[in-house]
């Protein structure tokens, strides 16, 4: 009996370790997908204002 429950503790561990390894690559992954929008949206500004000032002086 104590060979299986001892089996058991060893599965519930395992699962455990599997679930604090998913928490922590989910956790990465969401700061690393708001530092890239962040980046995003600031080239897309610089973007839009430059296209802006050049079609502002080609239309002058």
């Amino acid at each position: 009996m104590k060979r299986k429950a001892q089996g058991a503790i060893e599965y519930l561990f395992m699962i455990a370790a599997a679930l604090i390894i998913i928490a922590i690559v989910i956790r990465y992954l969401r700061s690393a997908g708001q530092s890239t929008g962040s980046t995003i949206i600031q080239g897309q500004s610089s973007i839009n204002s430059k296209l802006s000032s050049e079609l502002n002086s080609a239309l002058s």
